[in-house]
């Protein structure tokens, strides 16, 4: 008699929950500063992309800066508790007209200092 009890209230109990958002990272996010390795003068016009997604990058603006925004992938549950997820680590490439590029792990958000060597 009382397990029908709990076959109604479960899926009333869910619907008073409401649809819960997740958000995981699928990309590092890293930020911070190309500057030339022997001038360390910043390098405007470096690319920073992600390793393993090469569709993914930022490019440094004049003062050398970039930020590399992480994806993220949302889903849709009905859950009683909350889920958050950290940005993962990853590899990130940076790369410059007439410089060698350099492969840089990144463990979620960190400012980074890259310093490229001119190619000649």
């Amino acid at each position: 008699m009382g397990k029908w009890r709990y076959t109604v209230a479960l899926p009333f109990l869910i619907s008073l929950s409401g649809c819960i958002e997740i958000n995981t990272y699928v990309s590092p996010a890293a930020s911070g500063t190309v500057i030339d390795a022997t001038t360390k003068k910043p390098i405007q016009g470096a690319t920073i992309s992600v390793g393993d997604h090469p569709g993914l990058f930022a490019q440094t603006n004049s003062d050398g800066q970039f930020i590399l925004v992480p994806t993220t992938r949302t889903t849709h549950i009905f859950w009683l508790a909350p889920y958050s997820s950290l940005p993962p680590g990853g590899t990130i490439v940076v790369f410059a007209d007439g410089y060698a590029s350099r492969e840089i792990v990144v463990n979620g958000a960190e400012q980074l200092l890259v310093s490229l060597v001119r190619v000649r």
